[in-house]
């Protein structure tokens, strides 16, 4: 939950140092040079990626020459495909500019001989904001522009050069491969044949695996999700029990097209879950326009509404919950939710706070008496989420208690406040969801989905 805060923290501080000087750069005699350090700083922390992409794409409009804003386009593009892809594809010049970036000639040049000067300041502020803990429970990993296990491929040519990191890299995939664990998955779920391709990475509930499977014939990338169970014997049996009938209940729901697929799932030797490799997060995204962002809040809504249908009380939702199929630049792909239930079931065993970002979790999450967690906190969460589609920026900010004090006390901001000349209809559907006491919520999700739907069509109908 934290390292999530903390990423775009770090990644926002890197481009407010550095970002404004180097993109000016880029327009001077030293365009070569600044690009060097932005490829650099892009491949040091790739949660700058997206920030860094409209940053440079935004600059196009009124640079006397876009060739260098291009090239450094092109040059992410080649490393950090899906994340310039993802910005690019809400661009309304979104074709004229993939082909101008599809055209264009990346850079060459050296990261390592280019590192003197404004580089190595880069390198050097890099390395400190990118130190982090080490020792025992500690998880290594790479990460790509998604926060995901980072290309195996470019992995695999760092290794063959003799990269000690991409050495270190094929040991953990080896050990993975070798624990019993994974050994006792491969031979009792539903895999023809399954390996790892990236070391295991420390999520939500545990760790998570990229693996390639073979299901029924055909080839799938695949998230083997393994939780971490509590370590006392009745703790554990009840913990293993809780996830189990989740996720059972998780895949009978996997049929609507808002609710990420589960591939397989099983209890032992503890709970796992294995889903397709998907492109990101909300958390990962940026601020949306007002049509997609409430597009996407009506898909999400349904998705929701087809879940309490069957019972089924989600618990957990915030925008890392919320998971993108891979993105095309015809356009970004309709989200899903992921870890549907699993909160809800195992929320007696762990601290939600561990599990559920504050900042989108309802009152009755701080204050019991506001009641139990039930449908109605998945309405709250639905709020929460299009505020989050609509500005970019969680409803509030701050540590723990100052998050709780406000959502207890103060309520939520309109999205309007965040982002000027939005609908009123808009601000009316998020404080409608997001009210403090489940009375003055929509009484469903399905209601969420029509207001949203509601408002898109009148936008349609204005424009006619």
């Amino acid at each position: 939950m934290s390292s999530g805060a903390d990423a775009d923290d770090s990644a926002d501080s890197l481009l407010s140092v550095f970002g404004t000087p180097l993109l000016s750069a880029l327009e001077s005699d030293t365009d070569r040079q600044a690009a060097c350090a932005l490829c650099l700083l892009a491949d040091a922390d790739a949660s700058v990626v997206p920030a860094l992409t409209e940053r440079l794409v935004g600059r196009l409009a009124d640079a006397d020459d876009t060739r260098p804003i291009v090239r450094t386009l092109a040059t992410l593009a080649a490393d950090h495909t899906d994340a310039v892809r993802r910005v690019v594809a809400d661009h309304e010049s979104r074709d004229r500019l993939s082909s101008a970036i599809a055209d264009a000639q990346p850079w060459e040049f050296d990261r390592a001989a280019d590192g003197g000067g404004v580089v190595g300041a880069v390198r050097q502020a890099v390395d400190s904001e990118q130190a982090g803990p080490t020792g025992p429970g500690v998880v290594e990993r790479e990460t790509d522009t998604t926060g995901r296990a980072a290309d195996p491929d470019r992995a695999a040519d760092r290794e063959h050069r003799g990269d000690p990191a991409a050495v270190a890299r094929r040991d953990r995939i080896a050990r993975a491969e070798a624990s019993e664990v994974f050994q006792a998955i491969s031979l009792l779920g539903r895999f023809e044949e399954i390996t790892v391709v990236e070391p295991e990475q420390a999520v939500r509930y545990g760790s998570v695996l990229r693996t390639r499977a073979t299901i029924d014939g055909e080839a799938h990338g695949v998230a083997l999700w393994l939780f971490d169970p509590p370590d006392e014997g009745e703790a554990r049996r009840a913990f293993g029990a809780g996830v189990a009938e989740a996720l059972a209940q998780w895949d009978g729901l996997a049929v609507h097209e808002g609710i990420a697929t589960v591939h397989d799932w099983g209890d032992y030797p503890r709970p796992w879950v294995a889903t397709p490799y998907l492109d990101g997060t909300l958390a990962d995204r940026g601020r949306a326009s007002v049509e997609r962002a409430l597009r996407e809040t009506a898909h999400l809504a349904g998705a929701v509404a087809h879940c309490h249908n069957t019972g089924v009380v989600h618990g957990g939702l915030d925008p890392k919950t919320v998971v993108y199929p891979s993105s095309e630049l015809s356009g970004l792909p309709a989200p899903r939710l992921d870890n549907v239930g699993v909160l809800a079931a195992v929320r007696e065993h762990v601290q939600p706070a561990e599990y559920l970002d504050p900042r989108y979790a309802a009152p009755e999450y701080f204050d019991r008496s506001y009641g139990a967690v039930d449908a109605a906190t998945d309405v709250y969460a639905l709020g929460t989420l299009c505020y989050r589609l609509l500005t970019g920026c969680p409803p509030v900010a701050g540590d723990y208690d100052t998050v709780r004090q406000a959502v207890l006390t103060e309520g939520l901001p309109a999205p309007s406040e965040r982002v000027p000349r939005l609908p009123d209809a808009v601000d009316s559907i998020v404080e409608k969801a997001t009210a403090r006491r489940k009375l003055g919520r929509y009484e469903t999700a399905a209601g969420v989905r029509r207001d949203c739907w509601r408002l898109l069509r009148s936008f349609s109908d204005e424009e006619s």
